[in-house]
């Protein structure tokens, strides 16, 4: 064996050694109780790292968002998902990656976010606000005013009777316009109705 493949040698066998070190752990878990429900699944340890990521962010909610664990909170909820799609979190945690990236600003992945929740979900309880996320980002961040309107006029058509509908009328109707010119809107209502 050359002295370069030894250290990578090394570290597979060390490598080896922890994992059938954790297995033999579990066995014997397993084995002390008499009960294979002590033994934590793989959907039951994602649970616990999130609800240990949350508590992170949670309690540091007054303060800036840390990017490091927002982007791995975004990647566990991801990976949940992925792994656990008829679960009843899945679609809550892909809803939660696609909020996260979009207040960091990185469109794509929360359009990929959201757009796997509405196709995967679509009776989903948030599912109206991921489309009409979808149009806000299209709209304020990549000033696509085509995939905005699309993504509005699913909202009014799917969910016609609803505020989330009318916002995106509303939303629409402000497609294209500098903020001044929607001051300018705004002032010239107001003074025809103070006329009225």
């Amino acid at each position: 064996m050359t002295n370069k493949l030894y250290p990578h040698f090394c570290s597979l066998i060390l490598l080896s050694l922890v994992l059938l070190s954790a297995c033999s752990s579990d066995k014997k878990s397993e084995s002390e109780n008499g009960n294979k429900a002590t033994v934590a699944t793989g959907k039951e340890r994602y649970e616990q790292l999130i609800d240990s990521i949350e508590a992170k962010m949670q309690a540091t909610r007054n303060m800036p968002l840390d990017q490091g664990t927002a982007m791995f909170a975004m990647r566990v909820y991801d990976e949940y998902a992925s792994y656990f799609p008829d679960e009843q979190k899945s679609p809550d945690y892909l809803f939660k990656a696609g909020e996260l990236a979009n207040s960091m600003q990185l469109s794509q992945p929360a359009l990929g976010y959201f757009t796997r929740l509405t196709n995967k979900y679509p009776s989903y309880k948030n599912t109206p606000y991921a489309i009409f996320m979808q149009g806000m980002i299209y709209d304020d961040q990549l000033k696509d005013t085509a995939g905005a309107r699309k993504m509005y006029k699913q909202v009014i058509e799917k969910f016609p009777n609803t505020q989330l509908a009318k916002d995106a009328e509303t939303s629409i109707g402000h497609l294209g316009k500098s903020v001044e010119e929607l001051v300018r809107e705004f002032e010239q209502k107001n003074a025809a109705a103070a006329k009225k």
